[in-house]
């Protein structure tokens, strides 16, 4: 009889767990975000004053930005 009243009380003192769906939520957004930055476009520059031929050029996000910076 004890012991089960002790248990109870244990029981009633313990605190809920926050969910783990929040935090794998969180990470998911993180995850997204750095696979977006991380992810590489593709465009057409001229490469030339002279020439109409447009060469392909891969960069990421943040490397496209530097580069129209420069320009």
């Amino acid at each position: 009889m004890i012991s089960t009243l002790f248990a109870f009380a244990l029981v009633a003192q313990a605190q809920p767990t926050p969910p783990a769906e929040q935090n794998s939520e969180q990470t998911a957004e993180q995850v997204q975000e750095e696979k977006a930055e991380d992810k590489r476009i593709c465009r057409r520059i001229s490469t030339g004053m002279g020439s109409r031929k447009k060469e392909r050029v891969c960069m990421t996000s943040e490397e496209w930005r530097e580069f129209n910076r420069g320009n």
